[in-house]
């Protein structure tokens, strides 16, 4: 406290309190930045993590079970995946599988609150690279139904958080995390760059959704969810229920 309390109400970095008062403030938010980074080097990891057992671990259970009880026939079985945050780096990794496995059928893709690239599905983000999980959205035997992908500006977690950590391991997957942020999350701003992918309003219990197979739908979220984990609404299960219905 004697450090951080300017001395005779000097705040500069010249001689007397006003110097240690300056070197306290310098400390504080040293500490905070070093705190900052490690939050932001554990986002990063935990993201990393979650494609990784996506593709490599849940993609294998599910790619089991889709031998035991097929997509069609008598002994049908339907597969419904919905992610939060990074659980839905995970479920779009496995449905996207890997590099060359046999696809794995899945009816329809709910990402709520996507902690990953707004260019995961991108077509040519850049001019000459597809997003990592174009084959999602182009290849008809991975997902049957729709695709539906909450997004709010009032998400500070994928919204400020995500791009950081993206910018520090400089990954692409205007203003900070906006739509025209390279560095922009699936949660903030829904699926960029992607041919075919609509934006709708997230409506009211009972909206006539239009919602088709193999449709890519942005739900505008910004009336109903208000940060990352607000997901407890009835909107938010009706937009489930509907796309399932859908399938």
């Amino acid at each position: 406290q004697r450090l951080s309390r300017p001395a005779h109400g000097t705040t500069g970095g010249g001689g007397g309190g006003g110097g240690a008062a300056g070197l306290g403030d310098w400390i504080g938010k040293a500490i905070d930045g070093a705190k900052n980074l490690v939050n932001l080097v554990t986002y990063y990891q935990m993201k990393n993590r979650a494609g990784v057992v996506g593709e490599k671990g849940v993609y294998d259970v599910l790619r089991q079970i889709r031998i035991a009880r097929p997509a069609d026939g008598t002994n049908a079985l339907r597969l419904h995946l919905i992610g939060h945050s990074f659980g839905c780096r995970l479920v779009t990794a496995a449905t996207a599988g890997p590099a060359n496995a046999p696809p794995l059928p899945v009816d329809t893709l709910t990402l709520l609150q996507a902690a990953f690239s707004h260019y995961g599905f991108a077509q040519a983000y850049d001019g000459t690279h597809d997003g990592y999980f174009r084959r999602v959205v182009t290849d008809p035997a991975r997902v049957r139904g729709p695709i539906i992908i909450t997004f709010t500006a009032k998400d500070q977690a994928v919204g400020l958080a995500y791009p950081i950590a993206s910018r520090v391991a400089r990954q692409i997957a205007a203003a900070m995390g906006d739509a025209n942020d390279p560095y922009g999350g699936l949660g903030r701003n829904g699926a960029q760059k992607t041919p075919g992918a609509l934006t709708v309003t997230l409506g009211q219990v009972g909206s006539a959704y239009t919602f088709a197979a193999r449709g890519i739908y942005n739900l505008d979220s910004n009336a109903v969810i208000g940060g990352h984990s607000d997901l407890a609404h009835p909107e938010v299960a009706y937009a489930i229920v509907s796309a399932v219905a859908t399938a």
